[in-house]
């Protein structure tokens, strides 16, 4: 094998390699993916979420009937009588078939529970990828701040070598150089602080992204900001698109969900609590087998009807009547009544206290969705707010850019001094750092608009 031929595999393999580890991030949407991806906890969070409100919705034991069975074998030995043996077998189903429907309230109320739940889930969620989006924008931010400003020192070497030279010949004084050679230290100085602040906001971004530090993260909206100096896409007629955006924002919004939830099951609370007084209606049927000995035979049957006051909050009575038949004939029947007694002092206390909160839930209703509607509100007018200042600022952009051409034919003619011209090679930096900043502000809010709106509302124009 040919040297040439070593040198272009080794070269491949290397580029394969840095392909490998590279993570190309095209927009704050590739960030959440990968994130989501990456997120084995949060992911087991959703998965758990979702199958209990399954579980809850599967959830009818309540409504079907309830078996029990029993085994008696009994001996007795006396003195001056024969011994006797009985042995019993019963089996029995008992089914409620009124309870004034308590028992469907009680089921819709774990499934607003379980409901509930998911939506913390899923309020938990929107807080993540929120914060994740915000970490995305500050990285970008930090990058073009760091590579504009190493870019500036870069060109301001050459400044620096002219100045030495110059000034080792006598051509500048001693205190020009120094000045020279003082705001060009300063300039590194905030080139390597914005390069520490990126790295910074780069493992912070890693961190949430769930990938390895040693992950390349590839930027491609970067190029976007800095062509953006010469020519921008805009976003237009957000305010004709408010009514939308906050009709969208109600229907979809997870505060607005959980609010209503909240009220539901206080609605509920209250709607059981009325219904303590009513009874509920039982029927078992039952079929015994008794004999002395094995296998028994001569089956008894059985029907009970009980009448039971179980959540009454002062009187726990229960009423029942059985009738008992043997070969097809009635043969015996029993009626029975049992009563527990409570001192339950604070039952309409309770009363009172549920339709307070009632109340206060319906008003969580709707000053949840004044509040939507406030902060859509707010969104669009921070995104017109950014975008009218980023043109404000590309302005100023390029006259700093005119003026500093127009000082550096006057450095070249000797006119203004090496760290005057240095300084104003700073200051022109930092309006396009502001104006990267403001381009930054109003892309994040927009993604915010979208995400409280859940529509693609924004549509750009040239």
């Amino acid at each position: 094998m040919t040297l040439k031929k070593i040198f272009f595999l080794a070269l491949s393999a290397a580029l394969a390699g840095q392909a490998f580890c590279q993570i190309e991030l095209r927009s704050a949407d590739d960030a959440l993916k990968i994130a989501e991806a990456n997120d084995v906890e949060r992911s087991l969070q959703k998965q758990s979420a979702q199958e209990s409100v399954r579980l809850a919705k599967k959830n009818i034991g309540g409504f079907l009937p309830s078996i029990d069975f029993s085994l008696t074998d009994a001996a007795k030995a006396q003195k001056d009588s024969d011994d006797s043996k009985n042995k019993t077998i019963e089996f029995g189903v008992t089914q409620k078939i009124f309870n004034g429907g308590k028992t469907i309230l009680e089921w819709k109320m774990q499934r607003e529970k379980s409901f509930y739940q998911f939506l913390n889930v899923k309020k938990s969620d929107e807080k993540f990828k929120n914060e994740l989006t915000q970490c995305y924008y500050n990285v970008l931010l930090q990058k073009l701040k760091s590579r504009l400003l190493q870019k500036n020192c870069q060109n301001a070497e050459l400044i620096v070598f002219a100045a030495d030279l110059e000034a080792s010949e006598g051509m500048i004084t001693q205190t020009e150089y120094l000045e020279t050679l003082l705001q060009y230290r300063q300039m590194e100085l905030e080139a390597k602080k914005a390069l520490d602040e990126f790295e910074e906001q780069e493992r912070a971004l890693k961190r949430m992204m769930n990938i390895d530090r040693g992950q390349q993260l590839a930027l491609y909206e970067t190029e976007t900001f800095e062509k953006a100096l010469d020519n921008c896409s805009l976003i237009n007629d957000l305010e004709k698109k408010r009514p939308a955006c906050c009709q969208s924002a109600v229907q979809n919004s997870v505060d607005i969900k959980m609010a209503a939830a909240e009220l539901n099951w206080a609605q509920k609370v209250r709607s059981m609590q009325k219904r303590f007084f009513l009874p509920s209606v039982s029927v078992r049927g039952g079929v015994s087998f008794s004999g002395r000995n094995y296998p028994l035979t001569s089956p008894n049957y059985s029907l009970k009807v009980i009448l039971a006051f179980e959540d009454n909050p002062w009187i726990k009575a229960s009423v029942s009547r059985q009738h008992g038949f043997s070969k097809g004939k009635l043969v015996s029947m029993a009626d029975s009544i049992s009563d527990q007694t409570e001192a339950n002092t604070i039952y309409f206390s309770q009363m009172r206290l549920n339709k307070i909160e009632i109340a206060q839930k319906r008003f969580g209703v709707e000053k949840a969705k004044k509040q939507i509607e406030d902060n859509i509100y707010e969104i669009i007018k921070k995104i017109e707010t950014a975008q009218e200042n980023f043109i404000l600022s590309r302005e100023s952009v390029k006259i700093k850019e005119e003026k500093l051409l127009m000082s550096k034919i006057s450095l070249e003619q000797g006119r203004i001094k090496k760290s005057d011209f240095l300084e104003e090679m700073n200051e022109c930096a930092k309006q396009k750092i502001q104006c990267f900043s403001l381009l930054k502000e109003r892309d994040y809010w927009s993604k915010e608009l979208e995400a409280a709106a859940s529509l693609k509302v924004l549509e750009e124009e040239k």
